[in-house]
């Protein structure tokens, strides 16, 4: 017997986090060990990042389970806010890498005589592992959370992304290192670009996350999924008005008006709201469909 989709996008939520945090213990004890034989601040504070990762990923995991957690008395629109509240609390993690990589490579840059370089292959050579295995998780994030929905798991493919593009400053300063005889100007440039992309990303979670928790409207592509799927039922179906919508983390919830002919008895205009609703929910994944119905 086959899962209903909702119960296989919460286990596919929970697992991929459970993998996101097991990835980020990963990074920091490979780190963390890189940097006390190189001595490497760069890889410090990489490793530092990537604890904030595993703790956001450990949040990240926490919203996902109460999410799935079902509808009671208490909270009769279910768990699902959990997950908007995750992926605010992402932003703020991503702008705190941001602006630790900018305050970082500006120290590094200023007190250039403290910087001894140990060993800067190993450094560069943990520092592209850690890259490559970051790209896979943040494409596995990305994919599950566009097939699921979820917030909290798309926050967090954003802050590996900003992760990532930290160890792409790393190695880059660690060639530069390596290559120019300690010049470190160059990691400058690099590290402040990459500071404001980090930055940028934390604005646009903070902003998508705000936008989740205050119920913003329906995407265009949702909005004309249920154009679809109600135009499938003309004639009897004239059309629909106040549609209305809200999120709770993956889930949505709608409420509509459908035209029906006021001819049509309340047996049928009963039966034919439901079939309606089920055709949207089958449109839209994890959504639930209150389909009210008015005569014409």
């Amino acid at each position: 017997m086959e899962l209903p989709t909702s119960d296989l996008h919460g286990k596919r939520r929970s697992s991929t986090a459970k993998t996101s945090v097991k990835v980020a213990i990963g990074l920091v004890l490979m780190k963390g060990a890189t940097y006390a034989v190189t001595s490497s601040t760069g890889v410090l504070g990489s490793a530092l990042d990537s604890l904030f990762d595993m703790l956001a990923s450990l949040l990240v995991l926490w919203a996902i389970l109460a999410a799935e957690r079902p509808a009671n008395a208490k909270y009769q629109w279910g768990h699902g806010k959990a997950e908007g509240l995750a992926a605010l609390f992402q932003s703020l993690f991503i702008l705190l890498s941001g602006l630790g990589l900018a305050v970082h490579t500006v120290n590094r840059f200023v007190k250039q005589d403290d910087y001894e370089l140990k060993m800067p292959w190993l450094g560069i050579g943990v520092m592209v592992v850690s890259s490559v295995v970051t790209l896979w998780l943040v494409g596995r994030l990305r994919k599950v959370a566009l097939e699921t929905g979820s917030p909290a798991l798309k926050a967090d493919s954003h802050h590996y992304t900003s992760d990532l593009l930290m160890n792409l400053s790393v190695v880059v300063g660690l060639v530069l290192a390596w290559l120019l005889n300690g010049a470190l100007w160059p990691d400058l440039v690099v590290g402040l670009g990459i500071s404001l992309l980090i930055l940028n990303t934390a604005r646009e979670v903070f902003v998508q996350s705000i936008e989740g928790l205050m119920d913003r409207g329906l995407r265009p592509r949702e909005s004309a999924a249920i154009m679809r799927a109600v135009s499938n039922f003309t004639p009897k179906v004239s059309g629909f008005h106040d549609l209305r919508s809200r999120r709770s983390g993956a889930d949505i919830f709608l409420e509509l008006h459908l035209d029906l002919d006021r001819q049509m008895s309340f047996v049928e205009a009963h039966d034919l709201s439901e079939d309606v609703g089920f055709a949207i929910e089958n449109a839209l994944p994890n959504s639930t469909v209150t389909v009210h119905a008015d005569p014409l």
